[in-house]
């Protein structure tokens, strides 16, 4: 008898948010799981007002730095894509590319609200 062996592939796009970290999180963090998700949250809010507030201002290293940040919460919590937005932002505040900057910051915006949503379920 034949065994079938499933097919795993990586998706073309990077999920919201990796069902399989949270349920790790979840298991690891137990009754303060919800802490985690508030602070992330929290923190999340704290880095768009950075983002924003230094591109603004065109004061790049600021900028590069909330993105560095922001992209290392986003990994620790399986924010995929949000992560990765914030790879390009980061690249966009080394290169002073206010255009990319700007859309990246957008991106990031619409996506943290978009993660807020699934943890929020």
């Amino acid at each position: 008898m034949a065994t079938r062996r499933r097919a795993y592939f990586m998706p073309d796009v990077a999920m919201d948010l990796d069902p399989a970290v949270q349920s790790a999180l979840r298991e690891l963090m137990q009754d303060d799981y919800p802490l985690l998700l508030d602070t992330f949250v929290q923190d999340g809010e704290k880095r768009l007002a950075t983002l924003a507030s230094s591109l603004q201002q065109q004061q790049w290293d600021a900028f590069r730095q909330a993105a560095h940040s922001f992209k290392g919460s986003c990994g620790n919590m399986g924010a995929e894509a949000l992560q990765h937005a914030c790879e390009r932002a980061e690249q966009a505040g080394l290169q002073h590319d206010a255009e990319l900057a700007s859309q990246c910051y957008e991106e990031i915006r619409q996506l943290f609200q978009r993660v807020q949503l699934h943890l929020a379920r």
